[in-house]
């Protein structure tokens, strides 16, 4: 008995010290890493404009400040109102509203800095904890579970890089977790004698649950659909006391929903446009579902490969814990976590299998089934470790697993936070922001040239001291160079017609001055 509490200890112990560790990566370097293509994409909407807006407003040839790019075009302003904000959503009928309507007031409130938007998803993130220990107390009804999965959740590496993006996947990992627990919650109460009063409450908080997952992102629809899956599929549920609460929920949710699926419907070939990138098949596609999985405990921006050593004891031990979950749990508890994975793993990998696509080899999408996962990791170290009917070497081996996946997030969280763009900033987009910054930054009054998209200006403005002066030009077009002295004339990401126009109008050399031609320094002739 006291082995067993000793054991116990041991596990809420590390747990806990996971989980403070976990809390404290959140909020380090908040403002040091690249903010990049998609997260200007959150400033600009919550701002009231879309990218494509600020071509003519910007891109006229006429000098303007970094700061001015960051303070007019990325920050809340009188200048747009709360219904222009509204208008740049229904542009984008693929992203549920809720998250930046949040980033709104909070910009309006606190600022406009990187750190301060990025501490939005960094809070929103610790909401998960207290969740998953309840989902966890609800399936398992064990505290010490809940607070492995509560480490566990906090020291996962691709859970920190989320909490510090100004992107709403903290926010929606938060209403998955919820939700769930919620729906347990509300079967339980409805299988006890509880008042009629106590009833409609779980149910009502299951409703709000759901209607906020939905107004979170839209593939919460796959989430609820894992809870119809679940409720219909076992007959326990399968009773008019259960599904009739049940059905109301998700009805009164989808009329709660209904402004937006509106705007959904007749704003689809806005969605359809906005989406058609994930239609393009990616090589290595099975590869990059093992890559996926490794970076939940072990991520130190390795690329997907076959002979990546961590890959397979990941998969392992990942495959050995739904089974482990399968054969010793009540089918109640082990169906539930099965169709939170399979449901929206089935629905990302199905289209990509049949007609082609990347879906399923984006990360961030599969949350729901990386969630379903940890759940069931958490349940195999903590009945591991705590079985005192197994031998005491094999406990030893368990414990070393689970010291092994902590100190693993710990490792790779603290590799992360020390680089300005790692694998989910696309480096196609944000490779070489910040050495091009701080080339440009040395420079006593330099003068960037560009013609590149709105989407890749505004990251670089972030960077740049607040008065170094950009010169915008659409495509084809060969800006007047002003005749301000100027110690030093780049070119950022300039097309090719935007480099021969500079050799050919003005006589200049062009020298890269970075990788890639992403810089490069005009010479004019004396």
């Amino acid at each position: 008995m006291d082995q067993s509490k000793s054991t116990t200890r041991w596990l809420q112990q590390f747990a806990a010290f996971l989980l403070i560790v976990g809390i404290a990566f959140r909020f380090v370097n908040l403002g040091y890493k690249v903010y990049w293509y998609d997260e200007v994409h959150t400033s600009v909407r919550s701002s009231g404009y879309l990218l494509d807006d600020l071509i003519p407003q910007i891109y006229t040839g006429q000098l303007i400040r970094a700061r001015d790019l960051v303070e007019i075009y990325q920050y809340p302003t009188a200048e747009k109102s709360l219904k222009d904000a509204f208008t740049s959503f229904r542009k984008h009928p693929e992203h549920s509203p809720f998250y930046y309507l949040l980033a709104r007031f909070w910009m309006q409130i606190f600022g406009h800095s990187v750190a301060t938007i990025r501490c939005l998803s960094a809070l929103i993130s610790l909401l998960c904890f207290p969740v998953m220990y309840w989902l966890c107390l609800e399936l398992f009804q064990s505290a010490t579970v809940g607070w492995v999965g509560m480490g566990i959740l906090a020291i996962s590496p691709f859970h920190v890089l989320y909490a510090q993006e100004a992107r709403a996947y903290s926010l929606w990992t938060f209403t998955i977790l919820f939700s769930s627990a919620a729906l347990l919650r509300a079967l339980r109460v409805t299988q006890t004698n509880q008042a009629v009063k106590s009833k409609r409450l779980a149910w009502g908080i299951y409703a709000f649950s759901l209607t906020l997952g939905l107004y979170s992102h839209l593939f919460s629809v796959f989430v609820y659909l894992a809870h119809g899956i679940y409720v219909f599929g076992l007959k326990q549920w399968r009773k008019f006391e259960y599904i009739i609460p049940a059905i109301s929920a998700v009805l009164l949710s989808v009329i709660l929903f209904l402004p937006w699926l509106i705007i959904i419907f007749t704003n689809f070939p806005d969605l359809i446009d906005n989406t058609s990138s994930h239609r393009i098949t990616r090589p290595g596609t099975m590869l990059f579902w093992g890559l996926n999985l490794t970076r939940l405990t072990f991520d130190f921006n390795q690329g997907y490969s076959l002979l990546n050593p961590i890959l397979y004891p990941i998969i392992m031990i990942a495959g050995y814990s739904v089974d482990f979950l399968v054969k010793k749990t009540p089918i109640k508890t082990w169906f539930f976590i099965i169709t939170l994975m399979g449901v929206m793993g089935t629905a990302l990998i199905l289209p990509d299998l049949f007609w082609g696509g990347q879906r399923s080899t984006i990360a961030r999408y599969g949350i729901p089934s990386y969630l379903g996962l940890q759940i069931s990791l958490a349940y195999l170290l903590t009945t591991k470790i705590s079985d005192n009917f197994l031998k005491s070497q094999l406990k030893k081996r368990w414990k070393y697993i689970f010291l092994g996946i902590g100190f693993s997030g710990i490792l790779s969280c603290l590799v992360s936070s020390i680089h300005p763009v790692w694998w989910h900033k696309s480096y196609t987009r944000s490779r070489y922001v910040s050495p091009v910054a701080e080339i440009i930054n040395l420079s006593k009054s330099p003068l960037v040239i560009s013609d590149s998209e709105p989407g890749r200006i505004l990251p670089l403005s972030h960077r740049l001291k607040p008065n170094v002066y950009l010169q915008l030009v659409v495509q084809s077009n060969i800006p007047l160079l002003p005749e301000q002295d100027f110690s030093d004339l780049f070119l950022y990401r300039p097309s090719e017609v935007l480099i021969e126009g500079i050799e050919q109008v003005y006589q200049a050399n062009l020298e890269k001055v970075y990788k890639q031609g992403w810089l490069w320094r005009v010479e004019l002739p004396e």
